[in-house]
């Protein structure tokens, strides 16, 4: 039997539909534990808390805040994991920042959602969660994200890679290519990935990166590119702690013409704020726009998924420690300013 404390914060796993409108309701959590027992028995003891209940499009860095202190002033002693459902619209995103957050934490966290309400006979819903539980049971600590894909196969995360959902499929992928696992008979089976960390290293202890309760005044812009955009016209405001640039798959953004993105890192300049992009390949050669951008004052953040290159930033600029050069699940970060080459 697992002890296990659900953190409820809505999304379509904690909502109902009428038939034309889906949103967030309460039964809905009650709906799934009952399925869940039905299939699976009642041998689990589940203790159940909703901090929110929002549909997850909603998400204001607020949130964030009250997901992350609930969770750390919660007297989680006599629990054997902590099971966090969430919408998955910004499931990545949340995935990232509550496991930097969260991972020093001695019990296992598994985030999970759905692609459809829990009633929806194509609901993933279940299997989902039932991968959570099963997850809780094979690991003595860690944070991980469980979705399945559209075939059923029950596929695990780490947080820190886990990208934003395909559009037309809802099923999500992993930076770098391979998810972390999958879940077997309620076993777990390592994905074979040089750089996926193993059980041994996942379960290490961390130390906390938080000292005291967490608080997100400062904002993070988060500029993805297209042709045709004219960087010149994004404004900054008082409350922008840095600018984060999403380049093109080549480390690449546009550095020609007028209101280039060389525009905007002048403007930020002259503001004192600092630029960095991401996701940047670490190599020796580099395209002329890439020495371009590094050239004009823009810091690459390599290797990293932009959910938690932003993730990374956002903390970065509001406690007193930097994650761009920590190492987050193997994850490799670097810059080229000495300040976080060390």
């Amino acid at each position: 039997m697992a002890k296990i404390l659900i953190v409820l914060t809505g999304g379509t796993i904690g909502s109902i539909s009428d038939g034309k409108i889906i949103d967030v309701d309460e039964k809905a959590s009650l709906l799934l534990i009952d399925k869940y027992c039905k299939k699976y028995g009642k041998e689990d003891d589940f203790t159940l808390v909703q901090p929110l209940n929002i549909a997850s499009e909603n998400l204001e860095l607020t949130h964030w805040e009250t997901m992350i202190n609930f969770i750390l002033e919660y007297n989680i002693n006599g629990f054997d994991g902590i099971i966090i459902t969430h919408g998955s619209d910004t499931l990545s995103y949340s995935s990232a920042i509550l496991s930097m957050c969260l991972c020093h934490l001695p019990i296992p966290i598994v985030l999970t959602a759905s692609n459809y309400t829990v009633l929806d006979e194509r609901s993933n819903a279940l299997n989902n969660f039932h991968s959570a539980v099963s997850m809780i049971k094979c690991f003595s600590r860690g944070v991980f994200t469980a979705f399945g894909d559209k075939i059923g196969k029950s596929r695990v995360f780490l947080p820190t890679r886990i990208l934003e959902a395909d559009g037309l499929t809802d099923t999500f992928q992993s930076f770098g290519g391979k998810e972390l696992g999958f879940m077997n008979d309620e076993k777990f089976e390592f994905t074979k990935l040089s750089i996926n960390p193993t059980k041994t290293e996942i379960e290490e202890p961390r130390k906390p990166i938080l000292n005291g309760k967490l608080s997100l005044n400062k904002k993070i812009i988060f500029i993805r590119p297209y042709p045709g955009l004219n960087f010149s016209n994004i404004v900054i405001s008082e409350d922008t702690g840095a600018v984060l640039l999403m380049t093109y798959h080549s480390s690449t953004a546009r550095t020609a013409g007028n209101g280039s993105v060389l525009t905007l890192i002048e403007n930020c300049r002259k503001c004192g704020i600092d630029v960095y992009c991401t996701p940047c390949k670490n190599k020796n050669e580099h395209y002329k726009s890439s020495t371009e951008l590094i050239k004009a004052g823009c810091m690459p953040i390599y290797s990293t998924s932009p959910e938690s290159s932003y993730a990374k930033l956002l903390l970065a600029c509001n406690t007193d420690v930097s994650l761009l050069n920590r190492n987050i699940y193997f994850e490799v970060v670097c810059s080229r300013t000495e300040q976080y080459a060390k």
